[in-house]
């Protein structure tokens, strides 16, 4: 299969099983071999495409009226992840090995660390929430959305399902989840793989 495309269908399924953690480990990669670069970054992406995938099906659970009305814009934000991760098919020099079976792909202190900083997150979400009601819920979501991108969505969908938040707060909402996702994507691809990956 190649160390492209290898690292490309690596990365999609890695994604439905956490796409943070698929990122810190083709970052890793990186650091070890910067012929990984390309088809990392590709994989990172098709990481990223997988867990959108899987929200549709947890959102659709709880409010699909909703899924059907953000349809169109998490269709375009599949798009551009689709096309990064195809790119990565695409150029480097194709000569890194492939990855033995004695060599790990994630390292046990980075698990470590990551652990820790999703306890923080969702115990700081849990307080605001507590503290601050509805208000705190958006902000929940957004912080949660660092973590776990699934469990925000999905508590979006709830509070629209329960007529708790408005169609347009709710879009918005779902938009700074995305963004807060991303930009918790990003820390985690500078940190494990430099500012390059």
């Amino acid at each position: 299969v190649g160390a492209q495309r290898g690292y490309a269908v690596a990365g999609f399924f890695a994604g439905f099983v956490s796409s943070p953690a698929a990122i810190a480990g083709f970052g890793q990669r990186v650091r070890a071999d910067a012929d990984l670069l390309r088809p990392a970054v590709g994989a990172a992406m098709f990481a990223a495409l997988a867990s959108l995938l899987l929200m549709l099906p947890v959102l659709g659970t709880v409010a699909s009226d909703f899924l059907a009305r953000v349809a169109p814009s998490l269709a375009a934000f599949g798009v551009v992840l689709a096309i990064g991760g195809a790119l990565g098919l695409r150029g480097g020099s194709g000569s890194a090995a492939a990855p033995t079976q004695e060599s790990r792909m994630f390292r046990f202190a980075h698990a470590l660390y990551f652990a820790a900083f999703m306890a923080g997150v969702l115990l700081l979400s849990a307080w605001l929430r507590q503290m601050y009601g509805d208000a705190g819920a958006l902000a929940t979501a957004f912080l949660a959305a660092m973590v776990e991108v699934h469990a925000a969505a999905a508590s979006i969908g709830q509070l629209i399902a329960g007529g708790q938040l408005a169609e347009g707060t709710a879009e918005r909402a779902l938009l700074a989840v995305l963004a807060a996702s991303v930009l918790s994507r990003g820390v985690v691809a500078v940190v494990s793989g430099g500012a390059a990956y």
